[in-house]
């Protein structure tokens, strides 16, 4: 009989595995670049304003996606319906667009976020979850 540590480790290992994939490292490479050029006070002019909003998306869905695969489906890929990215995207749109704003000093309200928001969801929809999908068949 398997102990619950050796399901720990075993689940940790599949996600450490399964989330090592090239497009979502590559997310979290831009979100750190910007986030520490912004610190540093040297912006990065062209990419500054909206890039760390288009990755959100993609990254939280497919960290969604993976764990998903990973409990629920024992490790068979399944791929998220655009309605519920869509939807992701616009609760986030509502949550840091809409009411962060007036509860922070720091957030502040921009229609490009929102459309960035979108355009990384419906690039991870058509692109890496259909690439992610067809990996793991």
């Amino acid at each position: 009989m398997r102990s619950y540590r050796y399901v720990d480790r075993h689940l940790f290992c599949t996600l450490v595995r399964e989330l090592a994939d090239p497009l979502y490292i590559f997310y979290w490479g831009c979100w750190f670049l910007i986030r520490f050029s912004r610190q540093a006070g040297t912006p990065i002019p062209l990419v500054n304003g909206w890039l760390t909003d288009f990755v959100f998306v993609p990254v939280v869905v497919h960290f969604a996606l993976v764990l998903g695969c990973t409990v629920f489906n024992q490790g068979r890929p399944f791929a998220f319906p655009l309605f519920h990215i869509l939807f992701y995207a616009l609760l986030t749109s509502i949550v840091f667009e809409g009411i962060m704003p007036h509860l922070t000093d720091y957030n502040t309200a921009d229609w490009g976020d929102v459309l960035a928001y979108f355009a990384g969801g419906l690039f991870y929809y058509f692109v890496h979850q259909r690439w992610y999908v067809q990996r793991n068949l």
